[in-house]
């Protein structure tokens, strides 16, 4: 599922960090044209990212020596390829600005993890048109575009699907990163060596829209949509 949170949500603007682009290439980010493509670690909302491309300008990191400033106009991890080709001889290129520092998905108990993305990055809508021709929609979508950057929150309450949390926490459960950008479950408050708190789950519940008042299944809309257990939590990543 793309969109992994809830609309509950309680936090301070101040604990939104926007400075990371999600990394990636092109056909790794949310196409809603490709069913294959509709959800990915790289570009779903609500996933735990840790920071993958921290440096800038840094003379002891030999992977990008070059990176002056925060963002860029040079076509960086294939991303600017959603302007076609730009790269033919003798002509003018027309790039636009991208993020130089990057996060990536928690794969880890122990990895360090920065926060929760609060939007998704995506390509292409659900007619196969680029978003980068439809700012509205991409807003509609909650979406920025690859390369641009994503916010992601650091700490605060937030409603998570069981899309982001495995493992069905009960709550007072402590949660640490796990693989895919999810969060899993640890029972207690305090967690085993090795592992890193990144919050506590509050309170539990469960969504079951699959069948309506009559008793039939729903066609229209999306039957079903994010149903199951979800999960109030505090994240706090600092």
């Amino acid at each position: 599922m793309a969109i992994r949170l809830l609309p509950f949500r309680d936090y301070d603007e101040h604990d939104v960090v926007n400075l990371f682009k999600s990394a990636g290439n092109k056909g790794d980010f949310i196409n809603l044209d490709n069913k294959d493509k509709q959800s990915t670690p790289q570009g779903d909302l609500g996933v735990f990212v840790k920071v993958k491309q921290g440096y800038l300008n840094d003379p002891f990191d030999t992977d990008k020596p070059n990176d002056w400033d925060p963002i860029d106009v040079e076509a960086k991890d294939g991303q600017n390829s959603l302007l076609g080709k730009t790269d033919y001889p003798h002509i003018a290129r027309n790039l636009y600005p991208e993020a130089n520092l990057s996060v990536e998905p928690v794969n880890s108990t122990g990895d360090a993890c920065l926060g929760v993305t609060l939007r998704q990055t995506v390509e292409k809508d659900e007619l196969g048109e680029n978003l980068l021709y439809n700012p509205i929609k991409k807003d509609e979508l909650y979406g920025v575009l690859p390369g641009e950057a994503v916010p992601v929150l650091s700490k605060g309450l937030l409603t998570f699907s069981s899309a982001a949390i495995v493992g069905d926490p009960k709550p007072g459960d402590s949660l640490v990163p796990y693989v895919g950008g999810t969060a899993s479950g640890v029972e207690g408050a305090i967690v085993p060596d090795g592992c890193n708190k990144i919050g506590t789950v509050l309170a539990r519940g469960h969504r079951d829209d699959y069948t309506n008042a009559l008793g039939g299944t729903n066609v229209f809309g999306n039957a079903g949509f994010q149903s199951g257990y979800y999960y109030v939590a505090k994240i706090d990543c600092a």
